[in-house]
């Protein structure tokens, strides 16, 4: 197996952990920017990858939270976690109502009462449109490690 230190890339642990760590948010932050440019054409695959993307980002971000302990930087991280949190509600919405039928049929329940109201089209376009405009408010809050 060998020593992890002598077959890791020398710069990665002599570099300071705050830029470790804006490296690793900078990566995960385009992933959610890029992917949820357009979630309104955007397929159900499509948006649920941005879900999962959104969440990497938000776990990163509370894990690393105590490199960065500044007021400043401490107020645009807790600015940045509550857009996080709200793009996640949307996406999780989302999903939940994109994969209910599939969830329903497997269960057995796709003809009880009230199963397709679970995934109305009217309803998901408002989610998509919430989405939408939680993914907006998410990409102009300000990055906490910038």
């Amino acid at each position: 197996m060998g020593d992890w230190r002598t077959q890791a890339d020398e710069t990665l642990y002599e570099q300071p952990s705050t830029d470790f760590a804006a490296a690793v948010f900078d990566k995960l932050w385009k992933k959610v920017t890029k992917g949820g440019n357009n979630l309104i054409d955007a397929d159900d695959e499509t948006r649920h990858k941005v879900r999962i993307a959104a969440k990497k980002l938000r776990y990163a971000a509370e894990f690393f939270e105590p490199l960065f302990k500044s007021k400043a930087q401490a107020k645009r991280h807790r600015r940045f976690i509550e857009a996080m949190k709200d793009l996640q509600d949307q996406l999780g919405s989302l999903n939940d109502v994109a994969t209910a039928p599939d969830m329903l049929a497997a269960l057995g329940l796709s003809d009880v009462a009230g199963a397709k109201d679970l995934s109305s089209a009217e309803d998901k376009c408002k989610l998509i449109e919430d989405a939408a405009e939680a993914h907006r408010a998410f990409v102009d809050t300000r990055r906490f490690w910038r």
